[in-house]
C-alpha cells in the first residue's frame, strides 16, 4: 500500500508540474549511518550519487523527484555471546546498496535557501558483509523513509544536507537474530550531505 501511495503522490506531482519552469542536475555527497540498535551504534561514512529534477509550482514551492545510487555502511560490534565465549572483539561491517527514489516538496522563503521534505522509497540491489560469514538474505529488499533538510542554491551549483528517518525494519529478522542473538528493531538513520550542479534551466 505504500509504495502505491508513494507512486501515485510521484505521479500527480509531476503532472501538475510538466507545464511550470524545472531544473535538472546531479549531486554527489556522502552518508553518515547509523540505527537504533544495540549492536550497530557507529555512525560510519559511505557516499551518494544521482540526479535530480525541480518542478515548479509558484515562485516558493516546488517538487524534486530525485533518483540517487546511495549506500548505507553499518559496523556492529561483537554481541555479548562473542565476546564473552568467543572473544570477538573485531566489529563487523555491512554494505548495502540503495536505489533511492525520494520525493521532496521544496519550499524557499527567501532567495537562496530551500527547505526540503518528503517520503523516500529505496529498494535494495545489492549487499556484502566484511569477514567470512555471507551477508545474503540477511537484509531487506526495500526500505520506506521520510527525509527532510535544506538547499542553499548559489546559483548553478547547490550545497544540501539531509537527515532520513527509516520507517521500517530493514533486517530480516530470523537471520540476523541468529547471528546477533538480537531482538531489536533495526531502522536506520542517516545524514547526508552533498554539492551539486544544475545542468539544465527551463
Amino acid at each position: 500500500m505504500k509504495k502505491i501511495i508513494f507512486l501515485f503522490t510521484l505521479l500527480v506531482t509531476i503532472h501538475a508540474s510538466a507545464q511550470q519552469k524545472f531544473a535538472i542536475g546531479i549531486k554527489v555527497g556522502q552518508n553518515f549511518s547509523s540505527v537504533n540498535n544495540v549492536y550497530v551504534d557507529r555512525h560510519a561514512a559511505s557516499y551518494h550519487i544521482g540526479a535530480t529534477v525541480q518542478l515548479g509550482i509558484t515562485k516558493a514551492i516546488s517538487i524534486a523527484p530525485e533518483v540517487i545510487l546511495s549506500q548505507t555502511k553499518l559496523e556492529t560490534g561483537p554481541n555479548p555471546l562473542d565476546f564473552s565465549v568467543n572473544n570477538i572483539t573485531n566489529p563487523e561491517t555491512y554494505h548495502l546498496n540503495y536505489l533511492a527514489i525520494p520525493v521532496l516538496l521544496q519550499v524557499k522563503p527567501f532567495k537562496g535557501l530551500l527547505f526540503q521534505a518528503g517520503p523516500q522509497y529505496s529498494i535494495l540491489i545489492d549487499q556484502k558483509k566484511d569477514g567470512k560469514e555471507n551477508a545474503s538474505l540477511a537484509f531487506k529488499n526495500g526500505e520506506f523513509a521520510f527525509i527532510g533538510g535544506a538547499k542553499i542554491d548559489l546559483g548553478g551549483f547547490f550545497l544540501y544536507g539531509r537527515y532520513i528517518i527509516g520507517m521500517e525494519n530493514v533486517a530480516s529478522f530470523k537471520q540476523l537474530q541468529a547471528q546477533l542473538n538480537d531482538e531489536a528493531q533495526w531502522k536506520t538513520k542517516q545524514w547526508q550531505l552533498g554539492v551539486g550542479i544544475n545542468l539544465f534551466n527551463f
